[in-house]
C-alpha cells in the first residue's frame, strides 16, 4: 500500500512543489520503517509473553506439585504424631498448648477439668497436673502416681516450644520387678551364706551371756564378756541390717540434711572402729552447708561398709581420707580412700558381686548393699586405685 501511494505521489501535481513530493516520501519511508519496527516488536513480545506464560504454568504445577507433596508430609508426621507412645505438646510463644497428641490427651486431659488440651497455660498444666515428690531423681511424678520424663526443644523457624513427656511408669516397675527377681533368686545363696556367719556370733553371744549369768564372776570379768557380748550383738545386727538393705533394694529417701550432718554421722560412726584398729581417719568437707535429699542411715551404714572394709583389708593400722566436694551439675561427691594393700586384678573383676568375700568370716554383701543404697539414693558409685596405693571409693549424689 505504501509503495502505490509512493507512486501515486510520483506522477506531477499542480498543487505542490518538488521538494513537498519529496518531504512526503520520506514520511511515508519512515512510516514505513516505523510499522515494521512495530510488528517486529509486537511478534517479539507475542513470542515472550507465550514463553512467558508456559514459564509460569510449569512452575505453577512444579509448585502444586511441592504443595501437595508437602500436604502429604504434614498428613504423614501428624499421623505419626498421634501414633507417637510419648505425649507432645507444641506450645506457641506465650507458652499456651497450641497442639497435642492422644499419647497427651490420654496423659493429662483425666488430670484436669476440661475436655481439651489447647489453648491451657503450660505453668498452669504444671500446677494441676504434676506433685513432684522427694524421690523422684530424673523423672517428676504426676497427682495420679505416675512418673513421667520431661523434654524441651524450642522451634527453629517460629517461636514456641515442643515438650516431650514420656511415661516411665511402667518402665520402672518392669525394672524393679527385675531387680527384685534378681535378688530374690539369689535369696538361697544368701541365706546359705548368713546362716554359716549368724551361727558363729549368735554361739558366741550366747557363751558370754552364759559366762554373765555366773554367780561366781568378778566385777572385771564381767566387764569383759558384757563388752563382747555387745561387740557380737552389733555384728549380728549389721549382718541382718545389709541382709534386709540388700533384700529390699531401696531405701526411702525422707531425709534432708547438710553434708556438716550427713559428716558428723559419719565421724561417730567410724569413731569405734578406728579405735579399735588404730587407724586415722582425715575429714575435708568443702561444702558443710550443701543440703540433701537422701536415707541418712542407709547413706551412713553403706560409708560404714566401705570404711569397715578397708581397716579389715589391712593388717595393722590404716589411713583414711573422706573428701566431700562439689561437682558440676548439681553433684556432690563423697570419696573414701585408704592407703591399704589395694585390690589385686582377680579381686577388681569380682569385687562387686553379691556374696563375694575375701574374708574367713565376710558374707560379700559389703559391697552390693553400698552398690543398692547407691541406685536408690540415683547416685554413681566407682571403686578405682587410690593414689596412696590402696582403694578409692567414690559416690557421685544428684542434689536434688
Amino acid at each position: 500500500m505504501a509503495d502505490s501511494a509512493l507512486k501515486q505521489l510520483d506522477y506531477p501535481s499542480t498543487s505542490g512543489s518538488s521538494e513537498d513530493r519529496q518531504g512526503l516520501r520520506e514520511a511515508f519511508v519512515m512510516f514505513n520503517e516505523m510499522s515494521r519496527k512495530l510488528t517486529d516488536s509486537y511478534e517479539f513480545l507475542e513470542n515472550r509473553v507465550e514463553e512467558l506464560s508456559g514459564e509460569l504454568a510449569s512452575v505453577s504445577a512444579q509448585r502444586m506439585q511441592e504443595m501437595a507433596e508437602k500436604e502429604r508430609l504434614a498428613d504423614r508426621l501428624e499421623s505419626l504424631l498421634q501414633l507417637l507412645p510419648a505425649a507432645v505438646l507444641v506450645l506457641d510463644q506465650f507458652g499456651c498448648v497450641r497442639q497435642s497428641n492422644r499419647a497427651a490427651d490420654d496423659l493429662l486431659l483425666p488430670l484436669i477439668a476440661t475436655d481439651s488440651l489447647a489453648g491451657q497455660r503450660w505453668r498452669q498444666l504444671i500446677q494441676k497436673c504434676f506433685k513432684p515428690r522427694l524421690d523422684d531423681g530424673h523423672e517428676i511424678s504426676l497427682v495420679d502416681g505416675r512418673r513421667v520424663q520431661v523434654r524441651t526443644a524450642a522451634m527453629t523457624n517460629e517461636p514456641g516450644q515442643v515438650i516431650l513427656l514420656t511415661d516411665m511408669t511402667e518402665t520402672r516397675k518392669l525394672q524393679a520387678q527385675l531387680s527384685q527377681h534378681e535378688r530374690l533368686s539369689a535369696m538361697g545363696k544368701m541365706v546359705a551364706s548368713l546362716a554359716h556367719q549368724i551361727r558363729t556370733p549368735l554361739a558366741a553371744a550366747t557363751l558370754y551371756a552364759g559366762h554373765l549369768s555366773s554367780e561366781h564372776l568378778d566385777d572385771n570379768s564381767r566387764t569383759r564378756f558384757a563388752g563382747k557380748l555387745q561387740e557380737r550383738l552389733r555384728h549380728l545386727e549389721n549382718q541382718v541390717r545389709d541382709m534386709l538393705i540388700f533384700a529390699r533394694g531401696e531405701a526411702p529417701l525422707n531425709d534432708e540434711i547438710s553434708m556438716a550432718e550427713l559428716v558428723q554421722g559419719i565421724s561417730d560412726a567410724m569413731e569405734v572402729p578406728l579405735q579399735n584398729s588404730q587407724s586415722h581417719c582425715q575429714i575435708v568437707n568443702e561444702i558443710p552447708q550443701q543440703r540433701l535429699i537422701c536415707n541418712r542411715d542407709a547413706l551412713i551404714s553403706a560409708v560404714m561398709n566401705l570404711i569397715n572394709n578397708a581397716i579389715e583389708s589391712s593388717a595393722g593400722s590404716v589411713d583414711l581420707t573422706l573428701h566431700v566436694s562439689a561437682l558440676s551439675g548439681a553433684r556432690i561427691s563423697l570419696v573414701i580412700s585408704d592407703n591399704g594393700p589395694g585390690m589385686t586384678d582377680e579381686q577388681k573383676t569380682k569385687i562387686l558381686e553379691p556374696f563375694y568375700t575375701t574374708k574367713a568370716n565376710g558374707t560379700g554383701l559389703g559391697l552390693a548393699v553400698v552398690q543398692a543404697v547407691a541406685r536408690a539414693h540415683k547416685a554413681e558409685f566407682h571403686l578405682t586405685d587410690s593414689p596412696s596405693g590402696g582403694v578409692s571409693a567414690q559416690f557421685i549424689l544428684p542434689v536434688n
